[in-house]
């Protein structure tokens, strides 16, 4: 029975405190520059209802993150360094990682310029091999019946820009069982889409679920994001490649079947 309690008792403090962490980035992004955000969108070409859907905000100086009400919370949410106890985020665009309730788990602060594109947080709850980016759309990727996984988290933000709202972020070339027993509930499969590098090439091999397609992008791009962002054309012609995916993973023939891969490399 105290076990019983204590794991109650756990659970609840772990909702207060994915509570508190919503909360905190709502006041951010209230109190953020919204030009900001339009600019991103110019510069990544991304549809600004697509950011804001996504609850991206801008951090420009790293004392925007000391919201008041929130200063004894700051160093559980991870935005905190534990080397010289300042925010992390600094001119940086901010994208929230959710969990399957919406709430969020962590912050990572992007930026296209850096050595270190991705900063991530080291929020209290979150794991990072554990969870995807994206997972408030769970529940839509199982009603649809299959699911696209990408490793980065703008490869995710493009391919939901284009119109494929079931795709989620590994979050990098790791994988976990846990993971994959997510991803195995969707009832036709998984497209998966790594880097065009070795890193993604091999990082592939471990999202192992039981029904998958891999969608490799042409040899000369470094991820889907930097294809589709370089023209129009690609976009269609990616978007010809992933209809015929779509269609595969769907194919009746496979019902049935507990395990069926495939593979197709735009050339």
């Amino acid at each position: 029975m105290d076990t019983n309690n204590s794991a109650i008792k756990a659970l609840k403090v772990k909702e207060q405190y994915e509570d508190h962490l919503t909360e905190y980035v709502k006041v951010l992004i209230s109190r953020g520059n919204k030009e900001k955000l339009k600019e991103f969108s110019e510069l990544r070409g991304y549809k600004l209802e697509t950011i804001v859907d996504s609850d991206i905000f801008y951090i420009g100086e790293m004392a925007e993150m000391l919201v008041p009400a929130y200063l004894e919370y700051v160093r559980n949410f991870g935005v905190i360094s534990e080397t010289n106890l300042k925010p992390i985020f600094h001119d940086r665009y901010v994208i929230p990682i959710k969990n399957r309730q919406g709430k969020i788990i962590n912050l990572v602060g992007y930026s296209k310029d850096a050595n270190e594109r991705y900063v991530y947080g080291t929020a209290k709850y979150y794991e990072r091999r554990g969870t995807l980016w994206g997972l408030e759309k769970l529940d839509l990727a199982y009603k649809m019946g299959y699911a696209i996984i990408t490793e980065g988290i703008t490869d995710a933000i493009r391919l939901r820009d284009m119109g494929y709202p079931n795709t989620f972020a590994m979050c990098g070339t790791h994988s976990s069982d846990f993971i994959m027993q997510q991803l195995n509930r969707c009832r036709h499969g998984v497209i998966r889409i790594p880097d065009r590098d070795d890193a993604g090439l091999r990082a592939v091999k471990k999202w192992e679920c039981n029904r998958h397609l891999t969608l490799k992008i042409a040899m000369h791009y470094k991820d889907v994001d930097e294809m589709c962002s370089e023209s129009d054309d690609n976009i269609e012609w990616f978007n010809d490649y992933m209809t015929d995916c779509i269609n595969w993973i769907l194919s009746a023939e496979h019902k049935g079947r507990k395990s069926v891969c495939e593979e197709v490399t735009i050339m």
